[in-house]
């Protein structure tokens, strides 16, 4: 969703640059705002999705056991009846 919206906010900003800043025709300028808002888009997806990669195979390689706590947490929880709490009273 976050693409979407830089891309349709680069299109508008981009062909605004194109139109004043280099005088281009509006048919011109539609079409190359369009071009480099691709662009721009493209890069924000692709920074997003590396990012998130490497989220996900941080959390899941985590070397202080983080993964085993969230467990246990969730088994307290669950015996407890309330998230958060190890024991119950």
């Amino acid at each position: 969703m976050r693409v979407v919206a830089v891309l349709l906010t680069g299109w508008a900003v981009l062909t605004a640059v194109e139109r004043w800043a280099e005088r281009a025709p509006w048919p011109s300028a539609v079409l190359a705002g369009l071009l480099w808002s691709c662009v721009v888009a493209g890069a924000w997806w692709f920074a997003e999705w590396t990012q998130l990669t490497r989220a996900t195979a941080h959390r899941e390689h985590d070397g202080f056991g983080r993964r085993e706590n969230r467990s246990a947490e969730s088994a307290a929880e669950a015996r407890s009846g309330m998230p958060g709490r190890d024991h119950p009273g």
